[in-house]
């Protein structure tokens, strides 16, 4: 029973190693983040980048402020 389960669980991690990345922002599904970063008509910077799964500052203790 035990190397039915190693026998099930080894062929799923190995095909999943390669989604999830850890950058320097989060967790996310993408090595590198793409943000679009821009200037609108008035002059206000404007960057807007692809959501992690999860991102670091929701990752504090529950203590914490």
């Amino acid at each position: 029973m035990k190397q039915l389960k190693i026998f099930l669980i080894v062929p799923i991690l190995l095909t999943l190693q390669g989604c999830v990345y850890f950058n320097e922002d989060g967790i996310g599904t993408r090595k590198y983040r793409d943000c679009v970063e821009y200037y609108d008509a008035e002059g206000i910077y404007h960057c807007e980048c692809d959501e992690n799964l999860i991102d670091y500052e929701k990752l504090q203790p529950k203590g914490a402020p």
